[in-house]
């Protein structure tokens, strides 16, 4: 289990898929909301490679409009509904499919586009930053948060503004446009 770390959800409980995933630490999804500041308020949040949801429930908690959880292990999935049920937030679609389908199929575009796919494979936030911008999915003035630890290459020639955090072993960079 772990909490939401702020917001109208603070300190409410999450379920976390057994082993499978390694879910954010309340730490640095704080850190994180305190950098998107207002961002937040009333945004459409894409959180890809979801796990237990807790980095888009972090943005519904702290004032966003909708999020779309992408994951596709279906026991991923099944634990992001029950966590929405506890909070009963309705606001959300869970997405039980590849990330790359799911962008495809996303019926409006994104303020922010939350990626923490799985560490050992880098080529993922490589992919997934090209298709957010390929495809249109994120707003002209939208938002990609990347989580990761070993080093990762993106272009950042689209984006205005790049910020990078560190917390002990995870790496945030914030991609503006």
């Amino acid at each position: 289990m772990l909490k939401v770390a702020g917001g109208k959800y603070r300190s409410r409980l999450l379920e976390v898929p057994p082993l499978v995933t390694v879910p954010t630490k309340n730490m640095v999804r704080e850190a994180l909301a305190n950098a998107l500041g207002d961002k937040i308020r009333g945004a459409v949040v894409l959180d890809m490679f979801a796990g237990s949801g807790a980095l888009g429930i972090e943005m519904l908690s702290r004032g966003a409009k909708y999020a779309h959880f992408v994951d596709s292990s279906s026991d991923a999935c099944e634990i992001i509904r029950k966590n929405l049920f506890s909070l009963k937030e309705d606001d959300a679609h869970v997405w039980n499919m590849p990330y790359e389908k799911a962008i495809l199929s996303l019926p409006s575009q994104v303020d922010i586009a939350l990626m923490d796919p799985p560490y050992k494979d880098i080529d993922f936030y490589q992919k997934g930053v090209a298709l957010l911008l390929d495809k249109k999915v994120l707003k002209e003035d939208g938002v990609i948060v990347l989580e990761y630890e070993k080093e990762i290459n993106i272009d950042e020639t689209p984006f205005r503004e790049v910020r990078n955090y560190r917390y002990g072993r995870n790496k945030i960079k914030i991609l503006w446009r």
